[in-house]
Formats: structure tokens, sequence, C-alpha cells
């Protein structure tokens, strides 16, 4: 939270920005975001993206950063997203080895059952990181995402 807002306050940063991980960088862009919301946090990203999320927390980090606290924070406790009501990007290689892709489409239905309407892209011959062909498609994709959401 503290390196996203000094991002925000750098001078070169926009009046918007986002937040975007990758796999486990993913997984804490999704965490960092609800536990923002959560704790009615001023500055929340003005859109989130995400790459091979997972929909639970996996445990990859020491949860007592956020605020001395980690009973909330355990292995497999759904990642409470949907109470972010900016704009979503989420993208998962269908035969992702690493996570399953059905994480993603967990988050998108309780997302959708939120009232929110993320921006979802399932590439079907893609793993858990896009091949180069894929990788193409991929930046396209999220940097037509951050074009809409953050630069309008």
């Amino acid at each position: 939270m503290e390196a996203f807002r000094a991002l925000r306050a750098f001078a070169f940063s926009d009046a918007k920005v986002g937040l975007f991980g990758v796999s486990r960088g993913a997984e804490h862009a999704l965490l960092v975001t609800s536990l923002m919301v959560r704790d009615g946090e001023s500055g929340l990203p003005d859109a989130v993206a995400a790459l091979a999320p997972p929909d639970v927390i996996c445990g990859a980090f020491d949860a007592r950063t956020w605020k001395g606290a980690s009973d909330c924070l355990l292995p497999t406790t759904p990642i409470a997203i949907e109470d972010y009501d900016g704009p979503f990007f989420l993208a998962h290689g269908k035969k992702d080895k690493v996570w399953s892709s059905h994480m993603t489409e967990r988050l998108t239905a309780r997302l959708r059952s939120a009232g929110r309407a993320p921006e979802v892209h399932l590439y079907e011959d893609q793993g858990h990181v896009p091949d180069s062909a894929g990788e193409n498609v991929f930046n396209a994709d999220l940097i037509g995402f951050f074009e809409r959401t953050l630069c309008q």
C-alpha cells in the first residue's frame, strides 16, 4: 500500500494509477486492493489488472505486514475483491499448469454476482504466462484496458 501511494505521489505519474500483477503479483494486487477497500483506506487503484490470479490467498508473503494482523489472511481464504467497484481486467491461460484458470472463472463469477463487470480474457492455448505470440495478444488487451480506464 505504501509503495502504491508513493507511485501515485510520484511527480511523473498521471492523475490515475492502475495496479497490475502476474501470478503471485496478481494475488498481491487483488489482496492489497481488497484490504484497502475493507479498511476504508484512501488512494485506491483507479483500475486493477491481473494475469493468472488466484481467487484465494496462497500465503507466499508475511501477512503480518498488513497492520500487524494475519488472522484474516490465512491460505485458502477467498480474496474479497468483489467489494472494489473500480474496473477489473482478469486474464488467464486455459493451459495453466501452475494455477488453474478455474480460479479466474470463480473470481469472475463472484464479481458478476456482486454486480461488477470485469473484462475477462481466457486464452485457449496459453499456459501460466503467455508464449511469444500470446504475449502480443495479452499486451494489446492489457494496454487497451488501461487506455480505456485510465486515460479517459
